[in-house]
């Protein structure tokens, strides 16, 4: 169906003549991509900022050579995912860039890149899974045979797939989702697409702030709500995770199954 779609759309332009997309209709498209511009924007530099945390968790300085020539290696692979990702969202910056939606194929192509981008950025994220089961055998030197171990193991990747789960669900969406929907549905209203009615969701409190940010302070004030959010989310994920592990440990200590004198030399071995 979706193909019938595409085809449909791309047929009815054949790139020349006058422009089909009234004034109005393609102001109503920039609304949209130019917020995926801010947000894309806003994203780059929180990626350079929080670069060097992600790094540090590779444990480059260990004393074992092999660990230190394996984080090497994930270091590189790490890098060379993250250029990738960009290269393409630079292109998706750069299209997104220019003024010409004036015909179909121009909205046939946006509509299609937007598409075809979102799935990369899902994939980009999804990517860091393997990465991150191989950091957290790292974290452990490959030993399994270690009292507590195979826990320390569990709990580092339980984090790293928290992350991750939580990144696809909440962030692509807000940052990117919601926007790329609302191009689509423009287009495909335009070209005489049934599209089912958008649905009337309430709003959440990341979008009440934006609001009142963007009406104080237009688009720097989408960026100050984008970092605020960012940070905040990024400590209370960290927070919930530590309560929760103090709560398994002194439950565990408690019932005796856990030995905290056990799990205290487990964890030095790791520093």
């Amino acid at each position: 169906m979706e193909l019938e779609n595409f085809k449909e759309l791309w047929n009815k332009d054949t790139g020349h003549g006058s422009p089909e997309i009234s004034l109005e209709k393609q102001k109503e498209i920039h609304s949209p991509l130019e917020m995926l511009k801010v947000n894309m924007q806003t994203e780059f530099w929180l990626m350079i900022i929080t670069l060097p945390l992600l790094l540090t968790g590779v444990p480059l300085a260990s004393a074992d050579s092999n660990i230190k020539t394996i984080s090497i290696f994930v270091t590189i692979l790490t890098v060379a995912v993250i250029i990738y990702f960009y290269s393409r969202f630079l292109k998706l910056y750069k299209l997104l860039g220019k003024n010409s939606i004036n015909t179909n194929y121009d909205l046939f192509n946006l509509r299609t890149q937007l598409l075809i981008s979102k799935e990369i950025y899902i994939s980009y994220y999804i990517a860091y899974i393997p990465l991150g089961f191989l950091l957290s055998l790292i974290k452990i030197n490959f030993h399994f045979d270690r009292e507590y171990n195979l826990a320390i193991f569990g709990i580092s990747l339980l984090i790293t797939l928290l992350l991750i789960t939580f990144i696809i669900k909440y962030w692509i969406y807000y940052m990117y989702g919601r926007y790329i929907d609302d191009v689509v549905r423009l287009v495909d209203e335009l070209n005489g697409i049934e599209v089912s009615p958008k649905p009337e969701k309430k709003m959440t409190w990341f979008e009440r702030s934006q609001r009142f940010f963007m009406n104080k302070m237009g688009i720097k004030g989408n960026i100050l709500n984008t970092v605020i959010w960012f940070v905040s989310m990024y400590f209370l994920i960290i927070l919930l995770l530590t309560i929760i592990l103090l709560i398994i440990i002194i439950v565990g200590a408690k019932f005796d199954f856990l030995d905290i004198g056990s799990l205290q030399r487990a964890l030095n071995k790791l520093n």
